[in-house]
């Protein structure tokens, strides 16, 4: 797969296309920017399904230090209790909002419709798909590769803001935000996203990330889209 066959919507559109028939019955909550959502030691167990916004997942450890697992953007699917047992922190990284069922729905006798059952299931898939190709980007990829491979991933799942005659996304993203989640230190990062604009490959300015070259880019670290495939079955 490659830039040709790009989706003309975002998987977010489609996910939430899909769902929005099924969420009557949810609770919408709203949430403000670095608001907290979910932390560990809460008393909560649902299942949280963005409805807009940017929301970060992360586990802070004992020495302080924060890894990203995680951001959820529209279209997206968050466990609390998958949440609670990886010890994740989730924030609000821009306003959000989102619709809360309580995953108890989940068991036997549940009330929700076979469709939004195989929608959750299947944000369960993709994301486990999103993290295995994030462990291989911390793990096998130089850091101009990990930080543009990030940033390819979030400009196919980001759905807001975008215009039809610009190759970028809105990002509320900071330079530690993308530090953390590909395991580099703010000022490497600074000087990652310096090289990516002087090699004419990407601009992140002012909250607006802009493909530059998205071909050379997605061939330079050599990513390949289909793990965020819209449909799983």
């Amino acid at each position: 797969m490659g830039i040709d066959d790009l989706p003309k919507q975002t998987p977010a559109d489609i996910q939430y296309s899909r769902a929005s028939n099924e969420l009557a019955g949810a609770c919408l909550r709203h949430y403000a920017v670095g608001s907290t959502i979910f932390e560990p030691g809460d008393d909560d167990s649902s299942i949280l399904f963005v409805n807009s916004g940017w929301a970060i997942c992360a586990k802070i450890l004992p020495n302080g230090t924060r890894i990203v697992t995680e951001f959820a953007l529209r279209g997206d699917l968050i466990s609390t209790k998958s949440s609670a047992l990886a010890q994740e922190t989730i924030q609000a990284l821009s306003p959000v909002s989102l619709y809360e069922f309580p995953d108890r729905l989940l068991g036997q006798g549940s009330d929700l419709s076979p469709q939004l059952t195989k929608i959750i299931v299947s944000e369960m898939i993709k994301r486990l798909a999103r993290l295995s190709e994030r462990i291989a980007n911390i793990g096998r990829r130089d850091a101009l590769e990990r930080t543009g491979h990030l940033l390819l991933e979030l400009g196919i799942r980001a759905s807001e803001g975008t215009k039809a005659d610009f190759d970028g996304f809105v990002c509320p993203l900071k330079q530690s935000d993308i530090g953390d989640a590909v395991g580099l230190s703010t000022v490497h990062i600074n000087r990652v996203l310096k090289d990516l604009r002087t090699n004419g490959l990407l601009s992140f300015r002012n909250g607006i990330v802009e493909f530059l070259d998205r071909r050379r880019l997605m061939e330079l670290v050599d990513f390949n889209p289909g793990y965020l495939a819209s449909r799983i079955g």
